[in-house]
């Protein structure tokens, strides 16, 4: 599968992860200053922030709103009677 990247961390290597998953990593924040990745197959370790700038990022997925249905109209309070001295 060409979509495979090891990551390196402390000179251990981890993986193969999947490109999503390493972006999932990325923005869950679980990837530090000392990660490095490498695409299957390369033998060169990118650091992750330069591979990032390489990637290329997936579109955002659009979610569509349900269409919003018209809330009920308020009812008014009903106005006060005043009491009449007799």
């Amino acid at each position: 599968m060409k979509n495979l990247v090891y990551l390196s961390r402390a000179f251990v290597e981890f993986g193969p992860f999947a490109k999503s998953e390493i972006l999932d990593f990325q923005k869950r924040g679980i990837l530090t200053a000392t990660d490095y990745l490498r695409d299957e197959g390369s033998d060169s370790w990118v650091h992750y922030q330069e591979w990032l700038t390489v990637v290329p990022m997936p579109a955002p997925k659009l979610v569509k709103k349900p269409a919003a249905k018209a809330a009920p109209a308020a009812k008014a309070p009903a106005a006060k009677k005043s009491k009449k001295a007799a």
